[in-house]
This record gives structure tokens, C-alpha cells and sequence, in this order.
């Protein structure tokens, strides 16, 4: 192109009019024609030279000092062969948030010079469409292979869109140009220059000196792109697939664990190589990745947490909220992260841009394959792996009764049989000399130090190598080890919730019924051979039936249970760990019972550990520290053939527990109005108790608790008198000393005695009701007590009638018989210890006055609230005069004609109590034939 050859003055109003009535409107128009002198400004810097170009920046600072202070610049590229350059000057210190001045040699001899901002990506900056430009063109040129663009900027714009420029200190200066462009996405000759035509600098534009700086490097903003794409669309997605669709792998959880903190390793690397670059937290990108980097760090803590509840008894309780948040937030994060890897190419690699589509197709190609083998895999399980719940029950039908009690669900009566939970096994590691378990030995083996657990009743498999693998964690494993694991493996936790109904809540004791005080008569028959003649009777045998739960009870149940229905996958897992057979033993006394069309395949054996849920845990008193806890069942309806239906006075049950890493095993006396499905057990916590301090600290619902028995010589046993018919199962004179807990066997007693639930007992006295909600009874009648009040009063079924409401025990004859007589002669240290079992106690002498006389002893001296004990109150040590004058009234030591077998003493107490009452009884004269000592580590 040609300079123009008009006159000063002329060429000042055509860059005026240039400036006021076009720049306004556009940014592209064309630079007016003339040859710009480089020679006539102050400084120059040469930005690059070589490979046959030169580009270099000349510029002055005019009307320093004053509003229209201007910098005055000359762009200049030189060299051969040049078709559609570009020279481009930006202010910033990278093109993802610079402003830009660019010259363009177009067709002819045209030149255009546009404003540019930067669209925060690596693509050509688009045009500044909006607001006042401040660049002015001056003129341009291409002559002798060099192109020239002169321009006027106002250093100091302040229209809050144009970078001011800083004159007082170095300014950030970044350059680049394209000697032979080629068209861009939108057909304009504006395409990406090579990598080493571009560069940074920083400028003092006053002092005259352009100082080169290292460019930003692409390269690592390249590295931590790739590296960040590998690691949340590579890494995480198959840590996440293999936890999720491969957790039937032994050690997966390591794998999984391994390849998280790999992950997390990989992002704090390539985050600290992108930080070694400049960032503009402004840009979307930045944002969402600081974003992404807080939560890392939020899910790393939950992933800790979440392993630590595997095998941490108090991060267990929150664990499953831990883990669900640790899920959701996981899959959050990965989706979040595919959209952030997206920003990320879109900087990098636009879209529109020609030389990033290798990117953008490993981007879209690992996203379809984790989406295809999310949902395939998740479809495959759910068709192929995943089981629905096995030996799901039938709703048992309730048919209408007139009678009370007659429509309850019988215990056992839809209980899952290992004919309805078998699940193919293949069992090809079967062999004839493969070791043999009786449940005595198996625990023997658990007890040393062996994880082992049986399923479908037979089978013995070891969980040693899933201790640290296993989905629901080590706490679970530990439960189960030593037990049947049928249920928990092939059900779901309410499987068996058609099966249960509520036990009913009895009426509340009335304030205007009065207590007991009727007089009593001799029963003329022995309650016993009522007990015999009854035992048939429909009413008896459906409320023994009835069920021993209430709602609240059932849903702890089910809380505790923690089961999942496990895949096929699992189960083929289960098959590779068989390690023996259980066999019965032979020489429990419930082993040799015939099987019947109703036998369940499983033969009841007291050294069985079944699991049982804590249900209730609460103080009775306060100063003695004594709890009542009540356990359940775990799986109720689940019955081993000839299991007793209840326990007897003096057995006792046995809990084990794991506490600091170590089985720990105590044994308890329980009491239960029922089978063995229910029972509560009174602890008194000791400072420094093992087992005490364990129980006190849990929450109902919480934990499994492993309990077997019963174990122990029954205190009186009714089974084989009453099928003679006599009435000799129990004798005629019952002393229990008891020192302390020892207490617990005589509450067995008399709660067995005196106080039972569900068994027949024989009305001695004609009774009206007074209350509409009372019975009338006959003398002759039979009563079947549903409810205690130990008042004197319960709720029962008149069986001869049907019906159903309360009467006073005084006009009936004790199942033991009223010639019966029963002492208890207790001591105790403090007066709160005298609330142990004194509701029981109460209700006894309130009942049947003429059977049982109590004698409470209190060590320190003080006297018990009013009503707060019941019996005879001695605030004193009991002594040896003490019991001699008690035995010589209630023991005739005399009567030697008495048979021995009709009179039974049972002591009962701490460490050296039960020796020093032995001493003191055998020196007064009691046949210690007549003498059994209990042992106290049996009791509590």
C-alpha cells in the first residue's frame, strides 16, 4: 500500500471523524491509509526476531500529567512471504483475562486494528462490541514486507471495562502474531499463532524499558488438565465401580481405599501445578475447583469415618448416616467433576477449535463407557445377582374367636425352616474327614481365637479373611462369630414382620379398686393336680402361645438386626470357606428328642450362642447403680426343636460379648413370663466391671448380644412330678439366704411360685366383681394370669367362662400350693440395694401372706424410705443369732421326722457370704443334705 500524500491539517480531521462517528459504533473498521514512523516515538522494544520475522513495539507517553495523558504506540512486524498477519498486544498477564489491541493486514492494501477481550479461553479473543473504545487507530500500512499499525490509548480510562495502564511501576504485557493466518471458526483471518510467536513482558512505560518474562506455560496448564481428567474420570469412577459391583472380592475395601488416596494424591499434585501458574479465580472453572477441592477434603473425613465405623464401637452408631453421605456426596462429586473437566477443555481445547478435538474425544469417550458400565452392570445385578428376599412367610390369617387369645399367632407356627432359606451351594470342598463341630466345641474354637460361623444349620465356614473386607465391617462379623447366620444372610431385616403382633399392653391398675385383703380358705386339691388336669386346655396352650413383644420391642428387634440379603456372588463366596460340619451333641439331654412333621432340622442345644437385641436398658435404683435390661430375640420365630418353654428358678444364661478386643463371658439370672424369646436380667454396676460397664453404656437397639442356656440344676423342677399327678415337685419348706444380688434365683422363685404367668391356677373362694371390668369367680374355677399389677391384683382369663378381667389373687390357691412355706433372709450393705426385686416381693405377700415371710437385713444402719422395701426391716449387719432365731421358727431344727426331701436351704451371695452361712447353719443343727449353694458368678 501507497501513502497518502494530503496535507497535516487534513489527515487530523479524518482520523477525528474515524474516532467520533465510526470507533463508536464499530470495532472493526478499517485503520486509515498512511505509513506510520516508527522512528518519531521515544521507546521501542524488539518482543522476537528470527526464523526471518521480527516484531517490535514503539511508543511514547503524550500529555503526561494532565486528564489526556495517552500512550502512542507503533506496532511493527516484519518479514517475507507475509499473507493475512496479525500483530496482537494485550495488557494482562495471560490471554484468559488480558485486553488486546490487534492489527490485521486484510485483502489489498486494507488494514483494520480491533479491540479485543479475552472470552477465558485459549481461542481468538472476541471483539469489544460494548461501551466507548479507548484505542484509536491512526493509520496503517503494508509496505516492503512490513506491516505497521499506529494507535492513540488512554492510559487512565476509568470506565470500569478498559484496563488502566500503571505508569508509576511496570505494567503486565503480553504479545503474539501469526505472519500467514489462516480462517478460525468464524470465517475470520484470525487463527492461532505458533507456539513460540508469542511471549510476556513487563513494561515500564514512562522509564522507556520493556523487560521479556517467561510466558505462562501451556504445558503445565495441559499437564494438570490431563492429569485431572485421568483422576475423577479414570480413577474415581473405577474405585467407586469396584466398591460398588466387586465388594464379593476379598480385599476389596483395600483396593478401593488404595486407589482413593491415590486419587487424593493426584490432585493435590496437579492442583499444585496449576497453582504455580497465574489464576483467575474470577473464571467459572477456578471457582468450581476450589469448590471441588473444599469437598475433597470433607469427603476424605467421611471416608475415614465411615472405615473407623467398621471396627469403633461409638462411630458405629452414626455410620450409617456416614456412609450415605459419604456415597451421595461421592456420586456428586464425580458428576460435578465431569462438568469442571468440560470447563476445563473448554479453556484448553475450545470446542470450536480444530486442534483439541484428540481431547474432547477421550473426555466423551470415558464418560459414555463409565455411564454404559454403571447402568449395565447395575442392570446385570439386578437381573442376575441381586436375590429378593428367600422364605418369605405367608400373612398367617386370623380366624375370629369368642375366646380371648384365641387368634395369636403361634411362635414357630410360620417360622423359616432351612428347607425354605437352603440356597444352592456348591459345596465341592465336602470331605468324609472334614472336621466335625458340636456348638460346645465350635465356641471352644471361637473362644481361641477362630472366626467361624454357621449357616443353613450344617455348615461351618470361616470369615477369617473377610474380617477386613466385608461390607457392613468388622463389628457385624464379631456379632456373628460363634453363631447361626442363616437368617442374616438370606433375608432381608423385616422378613418376618407378617409373622409378629403386638402383645397387648395390659388395662391400668384402677385407683378406686381396693388391695387385697380378702381371707383366705385351704384349698381343698393340690394346685398342682389342677395345673396337670388343664394342661390341654385350648385357652391354656394359645395364651402360652401369645406373643411376649410389644411394638416398641419388635422394632428395636429389627433395628439390631442389621441384615442384607446378600447377592449370588456372595453366596458362591460363602461356598470357598467351608471348613467343617456341625453335628448334635449327643450328649445334651435335647438331642435325642424324635423329630416330628414339624421339626425345623435344627435340634435345640443350650451351648448354641443365638443373638438376642438389647431392648430396654434403665436404672431401677439410684444409689446402688442396679439396671434392668430386657433382651429379645433376634429372630423369634426362628425355634430349634425340644427348646424349653421357659426358664426355671436358679438356671441361669450366659452373654458374651467382645470388650477391648477380648470375649468376655458372665452369667446372669433371667427373668421371663414366657419361653426363652423375652427376658430381663437385674445387673448391679460395679465401677471397675467389665461386662457392667459394657451393658450400661449401650442403647437399645444398638448392638447383637450373644447369650446361650439355660444352664443349671432348676431350683424345684415340676416336669416329672406333674405328670404323676402329685404334688411333692416342690417342698413343703423353702429357706433362700441371699447376700446382696444374690438375691436374683429367689426372685426366680417366687415370680415361678407364687407370681406365674399363664398357668392355670385354682379358685379357693367365691368372688363377686364390684367393678365392671372385674371377673366373678366360683370356688372350683380355673384362672389363667395374663397380667401382674403386685398389688395383690391381676388381669386373667376365667377359663371355665372365657372371660377376661381383674380378681384378687388372695382368692386363689398358689401354684405351688398354700401349705408351701417360703423365707427369704437377705442382706444387704446399703438401703437402696433393698429395691432389687421388691416389686416382686411386694406383690408375693400381698398375694399369698400365708406362704412367704421376708427379712431384710441392712448393713450400715439406715432405714429405707416408706414403702421403698417390704418385709421384716433389720437396720443392722445380719448376724449368727440373727439367723439361728429366724431358722428356729421357720425351720423346725428339731423335727426329725421331717424328710429331708421335703425341706430345701439355698444360699446365695458374694465371695465369702455363702461359706460363712454354710459355717453358721451346720453349727445350729441344719442337715446339709437339706443345703444348696448356689454360685454367685451364675447369678449376677
Amino acid at each position: 500500500m501507497t501513502a497518502t500524500m494530503a496535507m497535516p491539517t487534513m489527515r487530523w480531521c479524518f482520523w477525528l471523524l474515524s474516532a467520533c462517528l465510526l470507533w463508536t459504533v464499530r470495532a472493526d473498521i478499517e485503520v486509515p491509509l498512511g505509513i506510520p514512523n516508527p522512528t518519531s516515538l521515544q521507546n521501542h522494544k524488539t518482543f522476537y526476531e528470527g526464523s526471518g520475522y521480527k516484531h517490535a513495539f514503539h511508543w511514547s507517553i503524550e500529555n503526561a500529567g494532565t486528564p489526556n495523558q495517552t500512550l502512542h504506540g507503533i506496532l511493527e512486524l516484519n518479514g517475507n512471504n507475509m499473507k493475512w498477519a496479525w500483530i496482537g498486544l494485550g495488557w494482562g498477564r495471560t490471554m484468559l483475562d488480558a485486553q488486546f489491541i490487534v492489527c490485521h493486514q486484510l485483502a489489498g492494501q486494507s488494514i483494520e486494528m480491533h479491540e479485543h477481550e479475552s472470552t477465558g479461553a485459549y481461542k481468538p479473543p472476541q471483539y469489544h462490541y460494548y461501551g466507548a473504545q479507548v484505542t484509536i487507530p491512526i493509520r496503517g500500512a503494508f509496505n516492503n514486507n512490513t506491516l505497521l499499525c499506529e494507535f492513540n490509548r488512554k492510559t487512565d480510562p476509568n470506565d470500569g471495562i478498559h484496563i488502566n495502564l500503571n505508569l508509576n511501576s511496570f505494567t503486565d504485557v503480553i504479545w503474539a502474531f501469526n505472519p500467514n493466518s489462516a480462517k478460525n471458526y468464524e470465517e475470520k483471518w484470525f487463527s492461532y499463532h505458533e507456539k513460540d510467536h508469542r511471549g510476556a513482558a513487563q513494561a515500564d512505560l514512562v522509564g522507556g524499558s520493556i523487560v521479556s518474562i517467561p510466558a505462562k506455560s501451556i504445558e503445565r496448564k495441559q499437564l494438570h488438565g490431563f492429569g485431572m481428567m485421568a483422576v475423577w474420570l479414570g480413577l474415581f469412577p473405577f474405585s467407586v465401580y469396584y466398591a460398588r459391583y466387586l465388594r464379593s472380592t476379598v480385599g476389596w475395601l483395600f483396593v478401593h481405599l488404595t486407589l482413593q488416596v491415590l486419587g487424593i494424591i493426584g490432585i493435590i499434585a496437579f492442583f499444585v501445578i496449576i497453582l504455580t501458574e497465574y489464576i483467575a479465580l474470577s473464571r467459572p472453572h477456578a471457582i468450581l475447583g476450589l469448590i471441588l477441592i473444599s469437598f475433597i477434603a470433607v469427603q476424605l473425613v467421611l471416608g475415614i469415618c465411615n472405615i473407623l465405623g467398621l471396627s469403633n464401637e461409638s462411630l458405629s452408631r452414626v455410620r450409617k448416616w456416614v456412609r450415605r453421605s459419604h456415597n451421595l456426596l461421592g456420586a456428586a462429586l464425580i458428576l460435578t467433576a465431569v462438568a469442571q473437566v468440560a470447563l476445563g477443555l473448554e479453556t484448553l481445547f475450545p470446542w470450536v477449535e480444530p486442534r483439541g478435538k484428540g481431547a474432547w474425544a477421550v473426555f466423551f469417550a470415558l464418560v459414555a463407557f463409565w455411564v454404559t458400565a454403571f447402568i449395565g452392570t447395575e442392570a446385570f445385578f439386578w437381573i442376575s445377582v441381586r436375590r429378593t428376599d428367600i422364605g418369605m412367610p405367608q400373612k398367617q390369617m386370623v380366624q375370629k374367636s369368642d375366646k380371648p387369645f384365641a387368634t395369636k399367632v403361634e411362635r414357630g407356627g410360620t417360622s423359616v425352616t432351612l428347607t425354605e432359606t437352603t440356597v444352592p451351594l456348591d459345596h465341592t470342598q465336602i470331605r468324609p474327614d472334614m472336621p466335625r463341630f458340636t456348638w460346645a466345641t465350635l465356641n471352644q474354637a471361637v473362644m481361641n481365637g477362630e472366626l467361624l460361623v454357621v449357616a443353613n444349620g450344617r455348615y461351618v465356614y470361616s470369615i477369617a479373611q473377610w474380617m477386613t473386607s466385608h461390607p457392613g465391617g468388622q463389628l457385624i462379623l464379631h456379632a456373628v462369630n460363634g453363631t447361626d447366620i442363616t437368617n442374616d444372610y438370606f433375608h432381608e431385616a423385616g422378613f418376618d414382620a407378617e409373622e409378629f403382633v403386638p402383645k397387648p399392653e395390659a388395662p391400668a391398675q384402677r385407683a378406686e379398686r381396693t388391695q387385697a385383703t380378702l381371707h383366705r380358705q385351704a384349698a381343698s386339691i393340690a394346685s398342682s393336680e389342677v395345673t396337670a388336669g388343664y394342661r390341654q386346655s385350648s385357652i391354656v396352650q394359645e395364651m402360652k402361645l401369645s406373643p411376649l413383644m410389644a411394638e416398641r420391642d419388635w422394632r428395636l428387634v429389627v433395628r439390631s438386626r442389621r441384615t442384607h440379603v446378600h447377592t449370588r456372588l456372595a453366596i458362591q463366596k460363602l461356598s470357598k470357606m467351608l471348613v467343617g460340619e456341625l453335628v448334635p451333641d449327643l450328649d445334651q439331654p435335647y438331642a435325642n428328642i424324635d423329630a416330628d412333621a414339624a421339626s425345623t432340622g435344627r435340634t435345640f442345644d443350650p451351648n448354641e450362642y443365638r443373638r438376642y437385641a438389647l431392648v430396654e436398658n434403665s436404672p431401677i435404683t439410684q444409689g446402688a447403680s442396679i439396671y434392668k435390661f430386657r433382651f429379645c430375640l433376634l429372630y423369634p420365630y426362628d425355634v430349634r426343636d425340644g427348646e424349653p418353654l421357659g426358664f426355671l428358678p436358679g438356671q441361669a444364661i450366659e452373654i458374651q460379648a467382645r470388650i477391648n478386643g477380648r470375649l468376655i463371658t458372665r452369667f446372669y439370672s433371667p427373668q421371663t413370663d414366657g419361653n426363652l424369646s423375652v427376658f430381663e436380667i437385674d445387673v448391679k454396676i460395679y465401677p471397675h466391671g467389665t461386662m457392667t460397664q459394657y451393658l450400661v453404656k449401650q442403647k437399645p437397639g444398638d448392638r447383637q448380644f450373644k447369650i446361650r442356656g439355660p444352664f443349671g440344676t432348676p431350683l424345684v423342677n415340676p416336669e416329672r412330678p406333674l405328670h404323676l399327678g402329685s404334688s411333692d415337685w416342690v417342698p413343703r419348706r423353702l429357706i433362700f439366704i441371699a447376700g446382696g444380688t444374690g438375691i436374683t434365683p429367689f426372685l426366680q422363685l417366687i415370680k415361678y411360685l407364687l407370681l406365674p404367668v399363664l398357668e392355670p391356677l385354682r379358685v379357693t373362694t367365691d368372688y363377686a366383681a364390684t367393678l365392671e371390668d372385674e371377673l366373678t369367680l366360683t370356688r372350683g374355677d380355673r384362672v389363667l394370669v395374663k397380667h401382674h399389677y403386685f398389688d395383690g391384683w391381676a388381669i386373667g382369663v376365667n377359663v371355665r367362662t372365657g372371660m377376661e378381667g381383674a380378681f384378687p389373687l388372695t382368692v386363689t390357691s398358689p401354684r405351688c400350693s398354700s401349705h408351701v412355706s417360703i423365707t427369704l433372709i437377705h442382706g444387704v450393705q446399703t438401703a437402696s440395694e433393698t429395691i432389687l426385686g421388691n416389686e416382686f416381693i411386694e406383690g408375693a405377700l400381698l398375694a399369698y401372706a400365708d406362704c412367704i415371710q421376708v427379712h431384710r437385713f441392712i448393713a450400715d444402719g439406715t432405714l429405707p424410705a416408706d414403702g421403698a422395701a417390704t418385709g421384716i426391716i433389720y437396720p443392722a449387719r445380719l448376724g449368727a443369732p440373727d439367723l439361728e432365731s429366724i431358722l428356729r421358727q421357720r425351720w423346725p431344727l428339731d423335727d426329725e421326722q421331717e424328710e429331708v426331701e421335703r425341706k430345701r436351704m439355698f444360699v446365695c451371695g458374694p465371695t465369702g457370704f455363702d461359706s460363712w452361712v454354710v459355717d453358721v447353719v451346720s453349727e445350729i443343727g441344719v442337715d446339709t443334705r437339706c443345703l444348696t449353694v448356689l454360685p454367685s458368678d451364675r447369678v449376677i
